[in-house]
């Protein structure tokens, strides 16, 4: 589990660090512990963001630049950037004002804290959030077994032995041969045994992936733009295209776009 804290005072940056650890040493039903990582800056979190996702992200509301004193973006912005990015992670926003309550629900925002946090209500928060988490995929690309057998709407299987993954982790798909090499949002890469087409015909049915050259797919929601031949992922991966295709690409990849942002509205 990876959790991430964007506070820009801190104190309360160390406060809430301390609470969420202290938080999971106490749990003994837990086979891991997770690894929280506690961030300045809107800037730095969304740097640290785009190279992996997170579990559970804990965003202070109103985020100040130090230098100026002068506030430019808030935790708002950068949960709706998250969600406009199609990630679903759970949220709690911490808060001086109970005014931002409100505005959580616009991108489904798991709870929020009041300032100044105390070790009580930090705990009763995450019993809720943690509770919802149990049901979810990990943000981790590889799957598990689901208990008893239980379907996931994000899951992808691939090969044989059969390999599960969270499509929405997927950055790429490359063919290699007999073999199919995915590129997920943590920077991690696997090879799976698998025909191309089989996973083409799986993954194109969802509007996100496309493919662009032989034996190559994209994920849309990781692309950055077009560059040549070349679809630019973020990270700095490049995805060829076949040349004749490449306005055909283009196209598509600003339709897709252009429907996902009237969809955020």
């Amino acid at each position: 589990m990876r959790i991430a804290i964007l506070e820009d005072h801190a104190d309360e940056r160390r406060l809430l660090e301390l609470f969420c650890r202290s938080y999971f040493d106490e749990r003994d039903d837990l086979e891991d512990r997770p690894t929280v990582t506690a961030y300045a800056t809107a800037d730095e979190f969304l740097q640290a963001w785009s190279q992996r996702r997170f579990d559970l992200v804990l965003l202070d509301c109103y985020l100040t630049d130090d230098e100026s004193d002068v506030h430019s973006l808030t935790g708002l912005d950068v949960a709706r950037s998250l969600r406009t990015c199609r990630d679903d992670c759970p949220i709690v926003f911490i808060t001086s004002s109970s005014d931002f309550a409100v505005l959580g629900y616009a991108v489904q925002a798991s709870g929020y804290l009041l300032k100044p946090v105390n070790r009580a209500d930090f705990a009763s928060m995450m019993d809720r959030v943690t509770a919802t988490m149990a049901q979810r995929a990990p943000a981790s690309a590889l799957l598990p077994s689901p208990p008893g057998g239980k379907p996931n709407a994000w899951r992808v299987t691939f090969g044989s032995p059969p390999t599960a993954m969270d499509r929405r982790c997927i950055v790429c798909c490359l063919s290699h041969a007999h073999y199919v090499e995915f590129t997920f949002s943590n920077g991690s890469r696997i090879r799976v045994r698998v025909n191309f087409s089989d996973v083409e015909r799986c993954l194109t049915a969802f509007g996100n992936f496309y493919r662009t050259a032989r034996g190559a797919l994209v994920n849309f929601d990781y692309a950055t733009g077009i560059d040549g031949n070349e679809f630019v992922m973020r990270g700095g991966g490049r995805v060829p295209i076949t040349k004749t295709a490449t306005a055909q690409a283009g196209r598509a990849y600003a339709q897709y776009m252009f429907e996902r942002m009237r969809k955020d509205r």
